[in-house]
């Protein structure tokens, strides 16, 4: 399988899903996030794929939607304005790739380092597990008001949790990220890659139709409790709210003033 913008690999049942854009802080432009989705895929397709690993070169993990193109801002390739019609269907597509991720029968695990913002804090949280480095740095950084099209925030952190997060703007370390539920645990970065694969190769080495069955309970559970009428709730509300902007206006500008000045920090 050859892919643009991703690193695949599979060793001992094990597949490493690299995103690849480091020189871009693997912001999620058009063919990254497409990349993605096949890239699940065939990890979901492989039958000796039994664990999955979600990770990223540079210094980050992923610092949230490509605000230069990408189907979440710059909005329907060749229309150069948001409507109704085209802007729920955006969202919605988006939203059930979102699903499509979270609902794959085998475990995934999101190896955190560096920036995590935005998106990048969506993808982690599409995750099963999450590892994060005690120096990676998480968080919303996206501009006041609007709704965000992912509605876990409250599902991992509870409802004040998630309102100072998203209402603040606020970014955290790992730790933190751990302490508030945001991340499974955080360790020492120079120990992250290690933690990871030995978590990984623990669940390859469980039964893979019993660990299958688990996650199909858990997630059947999860839409028992509304997942994803949330999720149809959030892209709508975030679909409305683009109507009438230009192509490159939607909810998530004020995200790259945040990586530019992210990226200043760190050089």
């Amino acid at each position: 399988m050859e892919l643009e913008t991703i690193i695949y690999e599979v060793k001992d049942k094990i597949a490493r899903i690299t995103m690849n854009r480091g020189d871009k802080m693997n912001a999620l432009n058009h063919a990254l996030w497409d990349d993605l989705l096949a890239a699940f895929e065939q990890a979901e397709d492989d039958p000796e794929v039994r664990v999955v690993i979600l990770c990223g070169t540079g210094r980050a993990f992923c610092a949230g939607w490509d605000l230069k193109s990408s189907y979440y801002i710059t909005g329907p390739i060749g229309q150069d304005q948001w409507t109704t019609s085209n802007a729920l269907s955006t969202l919605r597509r988006i939203s059930e790739r979102y699903l499509r991720i979270m609902n794959i029968p085998k475990p995934v695990i999101a190896q955190v380092h560096g920036y995590c913002l935005a998106a990048g804090c969506y993808l982690e949280m599409l995750c099963d597990f999450a590892i994060a480095a005690e120096d990676a740095r998480m968080g919303h950084p996206v501009g006041l008001g609007g709704v965000d099209s992912m509605p876990l925030w409250v599902t991992y952190l509870g409802m004040r949790k998630a309102k100072e997060m998203l209402m603040t703007q606020r970014i955290i370390d790992g730790k933190e990220a751990e302490r508030i539920g945001l991340v499974n645990r955080a360790v020492p970065a120079d120990k992250l890659e290690e933690e990871v694969w030995t978590m990984a190769q623990a669940l390859a080495e469980a039964p893979p139709d019993a660990i299958a069955v688990q996650k199909e309970a858990f997630n059947t559970h999860a839409e028992i409790m509304g997942r994803g009428a949330l999720f149809a709730y959030h892209r709508q509300l975030n679909a409305l709210g683009r109507v009438g902007r230009s192509g490159g206006g939607g909810l998530d500008l004020d995200a790259s003033r945040a990586r530019t000045k992210a990226q200043e920090k760190q050089d």
